[in-house]
């Protein structure tokens, strides 16, 4: 019903054709790359009421540059993948110079959206982003609304709270824990179950729409940085590549001090590009972390296909 909904919501083409890039069990012969898998519908749960257009699946784990030429093939008016997959293909498309025409809107999943990732989309392809808030102890959270663009909680299947640290319900923009009630879990009762996100409170009211509202998913608990004090902040390197020609970066919070920073570099760094990532984040959080630097050629994600670009190790 919420995945249906979410579609009507934003006014979907059903007769368009679905693109989607993802996770996929090993020895699945579903979306095997170069080609990938085609089926005359979108499955369900579209396709059990409606009579929808083709789709086409394809490993998330294909090389990036063969994503970009299978969605040039197929020409999809929607794609569905995950936003670091998505990161990676319009950062090759924007250097190849390659346009997808077709495409209306891609809709995400699994981990976080940034607003930097939003304006690539923007800038490359020209088209929206549109997000969904899932878990598998709860199914779906919050969709994101086509009018006031805050994620609202889909209400008729659970009770979902921001919590800040007292335990009180946080404010509309006030950063918190989310606890969630599931209303259909009948095998397995879970009652105000904290699971490890954290998200900013959003506003009731700014839209058609009564359901309660979450302004921004910020990530998990292991994806917040532990300054030297034990404070917690939310990480942002968004500006290390315009300091320095990386493709891909992951960092490993070690202790309360040092860090590893594991790059892709799109050329060899120097000492000197190491000073500069170094500084800006010594300049950005107040402390100059011993940051110890591993080159690679690629980073890999989890077995499951998500991507965290920040991990703390730090209890």
């Amino acid at each position: 019903a919420f995945a249906l909904r979410e579609h009507l919501w934003h006014q979907r083409d059903i007769d368009g054709k679905l693109a989607v890039i993802r996770y996929l069990p090993p020895g699945s012969k579903l979306g095997a790359p170069p080609d990938g898998t085609t089926s005359r519908d979108w499955g369900a749960p579209a396709s059990i009421l409606y009579q929808t257009g083709p789709s086409a699946t394809l490993s998330i784990n294909t090389d990036v540059s063969v994503q970009a030429a299978w969605l040039k093939k197929h020409a999809p008016d929607y794609l569905l993948t995950y936003p670091s997959n998505l990161d990676a293909i319009l950062r090759y498309c924007r250097e190849h110079r390659v346009r997808i025409e077709s495409l209306r809107e891609i809709r995400t999943i699994s981990e976080i959206v940034t607003p930097a990732l939003r304006a690539l989309c923007d800038e490359v392809l020209g088209v929206p982003i549109v997000d969904v808030y899932s878990a598998n102890d709860l199914g779906y959270i919050a969709v994101q609304c086509p009018d006031c663009h805050q994620y609202h909680i889909q209400s008729e299947s659970l009770l979902c709270e921001v919590l800040d640290d007292a335990g009180k319900p946080c404010r509309p923009g006030a950063t918190g824990r989310i606890v969630g009630t599931g209303l259909h879990n009948y095998a397995m009762p879970l009652l105000r179950y904290e699971i490890g996100d954290y998200a900013v409170s959003g506003e009731t009211g700014l839209c058609r729409r009564g359901l309660p509202a979450i302004s921004s998913i910020l990530g998990r608990s292991r994806n917040m940085l532990t300054m030297p004090d034990g404070q917690k902040r939310w990480p942002s390197f968004l500006a290390w590549r315009e300091i320095a020609p990386i493709a891909q970066w992951q960092i490993i919070q070690e202790t309360r001090e040092r860090l590893t920073a594991k790059i892709v570099p799109q050329r060899p760094l120097d000492g000197a590009d190491e000073e500069r990532l170094t500084q800006s984040i010594a300049e950005n959080y107040g402390f100059r972390f011993d940051i110890q630097y591993e080159y690679l050629n690629e980073i890999r994600g989890h077995e499951n296909g998500k991507f965290e670009e920040f991990i703390s190790q730090v209890e």
